[in-house]
C-alpha cells in the first residue's frame, strides 16, 4: 500500500507521514529530499537555476517512480498535487490524505519557519503573510480535497494526527 499525504505548506506532511511509516512499518520518502538528493541540488537552487517548470517534471517523475514501491509514506510538496494532473495520479496510486490545517494554523507555523522557506521570507508582518496563505490555500484547496481521506490536524499532536490516518486505513 501507497499512503500519500497532501496539504498545504506547514499542514505537517513531513512530520506526520514520518510517524505515520514508523507506526505501520513502512518507508518515509519526502519528495522535495527524493528531489534535491537526484537533482544534486536544492528545491530553491532547481527554481532559480532551472525553474518552476523543470522542478513540477522532476515532481512527477518522484511519483512515477513509486509506482512500482509498495509500503511507502509519501509526504508531497505543498504545490505537487496541483500540477501536471499529480492528484489523481496519487489516488489511483494509493490512500491520499489531506492534512487539513486552519489559516490561523498555518500562519502560526509558517511565520516561525519563514527564514528556511524562499517563498515566505519578504513578509513583514504576519497579518500580511496571513493574507497570502489566505489567497494561495483558496487556490490548492479543490486540488487537496479529491483526496480519499481528509484529516483536521489543528491542535493535534503528530502522534495523534498519525494514529488517526492509521485508523481511518
Amino acid at each position: 500500500m501507497k499512503v500519500i499525504l497532501v496539504g498545504y505548506m506547514g499542514s505537517g506532511k513531513s512530520v506526520v507521514a514520518s510517524k505515520l511509516a514508523e507506526l505501520l512499518g513502512y518507508q518515509f520518502i519526502d519528495t522535495d529530499e527524493w528531489i534535491e538528493a537526484r537533482a544534486c541540488k536544492t528545491i530553491p537552487d532547481i527554481f532559480s537555476e532551472d525553474g518552476e517548470d523543470v522542478f513540477r517534471q522532476k515532481e512527477k517523475e518522484c511519483l512515477e517512480f513509486l509506482i512500482d514501491h509498495d509500503d511507502v509514506v509519501l509526504s508531497t510538496g505543498g504545490g505537487m498535487p496541483c500540477y501536471n494532473q499529480a492528484i489523481e495520479l496519487m489516488v489511483e496510486l494509493g490512500e491520499t490524505i489531506y492534512l487539513d490545517a486552519s489559516i490561523e494554523t498555518l500562519t502560526s507555523r509558517l511565520w516561525t519557519a519563514k527564514s528556511g522557506r524562499p517563498i515566505l521570507k519578504n513578509f513583514k508582518d504576519k497579518n500580511e503573510l496571513k493574507v497570502f496563505i489566505s489567497k494561495h490555500l483558496s487556490e490548492r484547496a479543490d486540488c487537496y480535497q479529491k483526496s480519499k481521506y481528509c484529516i483536521r490536524v489543528d491542535d493535534k499532536s503528530v502522534e495523534t494526527i498519525a494514529q488517526e490516518i492509521k485508523s481511518a486505513l
